[in-house]
């Protein structure tokens, strides 16, 4: 009976040690210490422009003049497919074959250049 007592007082014990200890002290400078003050400078601006962005940017843009420029742009000899070509030669976008022409030149779309279509035209 003994021994459940002593158990009893010694568990009882370590709760209540465990319930009541501290947490250990926070070294100096810790932001979650509330007796640190926060810094009053201004963080660096981290979305600022720098030269790559700026590059990208003007790249974007030219990308984009040259989009809208192709797309207003009539094109003289372009014709689409299920239209019928006015001369035999055929020229054709690797990348886009709904595009045709009657002539080499560049693709409205992408830029590439045409190449000639071998074969049924």
């Amino acid at each position: 009976m003994s021994i459940r007592i002593f158990a009893a007082a010694f568990c009882a014990q370590w709760l209540t040690s465990c319930a009541v200890t501290n947490p250990p002290p926070l070294p100096p400078g810790n932001p979650a210490d509330p007796q640190v003050r926060a810094r009053t400078e201004a963080p660096p601006n981290l979305l600022a422009r720098d030269e790559t962005t700026l590059a990208i940017e003007k790249e974007l843009s030219q990308t984009e003049n040259t989009a809208k420029s192709s797309e207003s742009m009539e094109h003289e000899g372009m014709q689409h497919e299920g239209m019928k070509m006015q001369h035999g030669e055929i020229y054709t976008c690797p990348m886009h074959p709904q595009i045709k022409s009657d002539k080499p030149g560049k693709c409205p779309i992408c830029g590439m250049t045409l190449k000639k279509k071998e074969g049924r035209q």
